[in-house]
């Protein structure tokens, strides 16, 4: 058997996994819809768990995605990485895109209910334009992607990708709309932060550096398409110096609410760093610190960008339950923040949706590249590049 047959034995092993994975998502969400949300750990008070979590990190990938495919036609620090655009789009736009639209039609329960989001729109919600940046990231994702197979067939010029590039890149930086849905609500005083906006553009660039270094090394391995080490650092030193912005945005929000010992948040902080939460964000901070240290160093990239995912899924993890399990309750009398609940654990159920839905994404994200070819002349698209770097100079 050579390394080719062997490839490809293994690419066809991983579709069927990642599409047995997806009919075990499948059965779980026929056994959510049959008996209920309560075979969630979701509850009255805590009703945004995993599924929302998801949908975040998720989102964060698409608009991430987004702003790295279109930077490399924007800005000539990054025009080396034109060749691995296509990739990079097509994973926003496809198997980013599915599983966050994925992981909302689950969380609402029923999914005939999506549909309220049309016929029952509220221009004045975040949930609103949330849902139209979200259904405008899959328009643009895909023809971006299209413009970009053009150019590599020379069926299109490729200064002609500049209009398309701006706007994909506006596109990806509107992820902060997201976080409106979170710091617009008054009651949450942990989520009413004007720094949210920033926290979230943060995430959602360190999640897709972090996938993309993961899926071109991968890539690289197999032959799809080469890239150096030295583009693969470059990548992690953005993500990692992305990912530091967030290790101040949490320790700060930590540090600020607890110093006072009293105040709207302290009660919220107190459980998280000091109370029942304190494993979930001593976590999130190691996870954040060690993925710092990981994608700065070129021979720990990988893992560093493993580390990244995870430590934004923290982020993410505890923005909601710090807040969810400390609800502001009006009672006769001063109003006050009720605390002392234990932490959030997803059910089985949630996980297995959940790993049914990012096995959803990666198959299709496998199929595109099969059936495409997005890492085509990899090598050719190099030198085109170097070629017109080098007409330019002279």
């Amino acid at each position: 058997m050579n390394a080719k047959v062997a490839k490809q034995g293994g690419s066809k092993l991983w579709l069927i996994i990642f599409a047995l994975l997806s009919v075990i998502g499948l059965a779980c969400w026929v056994l959510q819809l049959t008996k209920g949300l309560q075979l969630t750990n979701l509850d009255n008070n805590n009703c945004w768990g995993l599924y929302i979590i998801g949908f975040m990190l998720f989102t964060g990938i698409a608009a991430g995605s987004l702003i790295f495919s279109s930077s490399a036609y924007l800005f000539q620090g990054m025009a080396e990485y034109k060749p691995f655009t296509r990739i990079a789009a097509f994973v926003g736009a496809i198997g980013s895109v599915v599983a966050a639209g994925l992981f909302i039609i689950v969380d609402i329960g029923n999914p005939e209910r999506v549909w309220n989001i049309i016929l029952s729109a509220n221009i004045e919600s975040p949930m609103f334009w949330d849902t139209v940046i979200l259904a405008a990231y899959v328009v643009i994702g895909i023809v971006f992607t299209r413009q970009l197979i053009m150019v590599e067939q020379g069926e299109k010029e490729e200064k002609a990708l500049y209009g398309i590039s701006l706007v994909a890149f506006i596109a990806g930086l509107l992820v902060t709309v997201t976080s409106f849905a979170f710091s617009m609500q008054v009651a949450r005083p942990l989520w009413n932060n004007p720094v949210e906006p920033l926290s979230f553009l943060a995430a959602a660039l360190v999640a897709a550096l972090a996938l993309l270094i993961i899926l071109f090394a991968i890539l690289n391995k197999s032959g799809y398409i080469e890239i150096s080490n030295e583009k693969l650092s470059k990548l992690g030193k953005l993500a990692g110096a992305f990912l530091a912005v967030e290790l101040m945005v949490v320790f700060g929000e930590a540090a600020i609410g607890l110093y006072a010992g009293a105040g709207d948040e302290y009660k919220i902080l107190n459980w998280l760093v000091l109370g029942k939460g304190a494993p979930l964000f001593w976590i999130e901070l190691i996870a954040i610190a060690t993925g710092v240290v990981l994608l700065l160093n070129k021979g720990t990239l990988v893992a560093g960008a493993g580390v990244g995912i995870l430590a934004i899924f923290m982020i993410k993890y505890t923005l909601l339950q710090a807040q969810l399990l400390n609800p502001l309750l009006s009672y006769p009398g001063p109003e006050g923040y009720v605390s002392g609940q234990g932490i959030y654990l997803p059910s089985i159920i949630e996980i297995g949706l959940a790993v049914g839905i990012i096995a959803l994404g990666c198959l299709l994200v496998m199929i595109g590249l099969n059936k495409l070819d997005l890492g085509a002349n990899t090598n050719q698209s190099l030198d085109k590049h170097r070629l017109g770097a080098r007409s330019e100079q002279a």
